[in-house]
């Protein structure tokens, strides 16, 4: 087996920031060197360089194991996916959302040693995977405010979407929406009306830390759709702080459908995101893939 740590030069500083040298360090220390490539990208595209370069190779047994966040994981999942090679995280974004669904406390290199390989979820967007969420509406909006913050000042880190979702109260704006949907039990149905929010979700989190889907599973070949109808705008702050904590789901306004595929079509092009990676779209035709990733579990 090889394992090729990718160090994303784009993640943000958190407590598992850990450098090229401290990782080759560790490795030899228990005479485990020759296991490991470190890799750090270097500029724009890197990433897919590195990758595939490593997907060429002739190891028996492949590993990537990625430090960085959300849109670093979304480029190495659809590098690899279909592939013969299990993914890892050890996260170092500015979010770090999908990391929220697993167990990092007390982390540390040495855990790399020792793992089990477990196949996940993904979610297939238009032409693109998905291992997380997409969303589509106030939700990216708040996102797409955030980064333009981070942009001038990548010290607000989180602080960045709270501002965001300030800024973005007083500018609610709905899409109405036609989504046709393929239920968990096969059943279809046809849905019609003006939302704030439709996520579709894989991982229980996003956005810095919402908990659109608590009952959400990365491996039960289900996807959690939430959408947010129509409401007082009085209501606003309470739900925001509900849909933060997983506790909105007693909410009339929001409601929640176990899935296996479905289309959503606006009118107008719209703002949307595939793990925090925005676009703009009228359309979006997704499905899940059940057990489409092999994962790294660390014991």
């Amino acid at each position: 087996m090889r394992k090729l740590f990718l160090i994303s030069s784009l993640a943000g500083a958190t407590e598992f920031d850990f450098s090229k040298k401290q990782i080759e360090e560790i490795y030899k220390s228990y005479g485990k060197e020759d296991e490991i490539i470190v890799k750090e990208t270097k500029y724009k595209d890197h990433i897919k360089e590195i990758v595939n370069d490593f997907l060429k190779s002739d190891f028996d047994e492949k590993v990537i194991i990625l430090l960085g966040g959300d849109g670093s994981l979304n480029e190495v999942i659809n590098l690899c996916q279909g592939k013969d090679v299990a993914i890892g995280l050890i996260p170092t974004g500015t979010g770090n959302d999908f990391s929220k669904n697993f167990d990092y406390s007390n982390f540390k290199i040495e855990d790399t040693f020792d793992f089990e390989i477990r196949p996940i979820d993904l979610i297939k967007v238009n032409e693109k995977y998905c291992i997380n969420v997409t969303s589509l509406g106030f939700d990216t909006e708040i996102l797409s405010k955030a980064y333009q913050y981070l942009e001038k000042d990548k010290s607000l880190g989180k602080k960045a979407y709270v501002k965001a979702v300030i800024n973005r109260i007083f500018h609610l704006s709905y899409m109405e929406l036609d989504i046709s949907l393929t239920l968990a039990d096969q059943r279809k149905i046809n849905l019609n009306n003006e939302y704030l929010i439709s996520a579709i979700c894989n991982g229980s989190y996003y956005g810095s830390g919402f908990n659109p889907a608590p009952d959400g599973k990365i491996d039960d070949g289900i996807i959690n759709l939430v959408l947010c109808e129509k409401f007082p705008k009085f209501n606003l702050i309470p739900l925001i702080l509900k849909y933060k904590k997983g506790k909105h789901q007693n909410s009339k306004y929001l409601s929640e459908y176990r899935i296996k595929s479905g289309k959503i079509q606006a009118n107008k092009e719209i703002l949307a995101n595939i793990d925090g990676e925005i676009f703009k779209t009228k359309e979006i035709n997704f499905e899940i893939c059940p057990k489409a990733l092999n994962w790294l579990y660390y014991k």
